[in-house]
């Protein structure tokens, strides 16, 4: 029996331990969840400040951009000095070179036709002359 009573108060020194210990462990665990959300309320105010101020940003560019627009109209700056009108004629003169270039290949193709009828019809004598020399000098050809 005494044994027994000597068990029990091992049991009940070690179960107080283990719950001074477990309550412990709750406590830094409640310590670390409470530093855990204030981490993660400084991040989210964090972000929350960085969007304002690029928010901010991009209206004052807007508005800076607007009122230096208005300063070029007012000082006499034609339309056509602008960057979106520049952009625009670069396209189209992108466009009217590839144009340019597609015909040059098409009239490549005429480069040996003569820029004249009576050069056409003296370029068509000389070789009509040619034919009949190589027909002459080749009779055994022409059947």
């Amino acid at each position: 029996l005494k044994e027994k009573e000597e068990n029990v108060k091992h049991f009940e020194t070690a179960l107080r331990d283990l719950t001074a210990k477990m309550d412990k462990l709750l406590s830094l665990q409640e310590c670390l969840k409470t530093e855990v959300n204030k981490k993660e309320n400084k991040r989210d105010t964090d972000m929350l400040l960085e969007i304002e101020a690029a928010k901010a940003q991009a209206q004052h560019s807007a508005e800076s951009t607007k009122e230096f627009k208005k300063q070029l109209s007012l000082s006499g700056v034609k339309k056509e000095y602008t960057h979106e009108h520049l952009e625009k004629m670069a396209e189209r003169v992108t466009a009217l070179r590839n144009q340019i270039d597609e015909n040059k290949e098409r009239v490549s193709q005429f480069k040996s036709v003569p820029p004249s009828i009576p050069l056409a019809k003296e370029k068509i004598r000389e070789l009509k002359t040619e034919i009949i020399a190589i027909e002459q000098e080749f009779p055994e050809l022409c059947l």
